[in-house]
């Protein structure tokens, strides 16, 4: 596989797993052969953070395979440039490092656990008991603009530390969305 290819890689894999997971296989242990580990861990990607993705396609239908892919490549990026290809060694985020889903950035409730989910997200950080883009994701996403998860992916990344850039990423998309006119039917 060439470097360049690793986007159709990664798509193909992702909807062979969706079929491996219609066909009963339901358990991260064992449900990537080696051959496909060693191609997540080139780009930077755990197989619990795919087998997730792949669990709630298949259940939900959300995150699309392409949301996905897009998701990755924000991380894949990361990776590569940031960390220079090497695993985070610390200490995985838990659930129980985040903050609350009621905690506030400027009266935004949620903001600040996404915040800190999107920041574990990038630097491959997250423990098994997190999940980037679940239904709570999701919706503060529709609710704010239909903000894309890989955006956010990489507007979190290009603020840093400053919180504020991302509150003001986000009420700009809000109010971008709130500005459009509704379609009649």
């Amino acid at each position: 596989m060439m470097e360049e290819d690793w986007n159709d890689t990664f798509y193909d894999l992702f909807r062979e797993a969706v079929g491996r997971y219609h066909e009963g296989h339901r358990n991260v242990d064992g449900f990537f052969t080696d051959q496909e580990i060693m191609f997540l861990s080139s780009i930077g990607c755990r197989t619990r953070e795919l087998f997730d993705f792949v669990e709630s396609y298949a259940r939900t239908g959300a995150p699309s395979p392409t949301t996905v892919l897009l998701i990755a490549a924000a991380r894949r990026d990361f990776f590569l440039i940031i960390q220079h290809g090497q695993f985070y060694q610390g200490k995985p985020v838990i659930g129980y490092d985040l903050p609350g889903f009621g905690d506030e950035l400027s009266g935004l409730p949620y903001l600040p656990r996404l915040i800190a989910k999107a920041r574990a997200k990038l630097a491959g950080s997250m423990g098994d008991d997190i999940i980037y883009c679940c239904e709570n994701d999701r919706r503060f996403f529709r609710d704010h603009g239909h903000i894309h998860p890989a955006d956010f992916l990489r507007v979190v990344w290009a603020a840093g530390d400053s919180d504020p850039k991302i509150y003001d990423y986000v009420r700009q998309c809000a109010l971008s969305s709130a500005a459009k006119p509704v379609e009649e039917e």
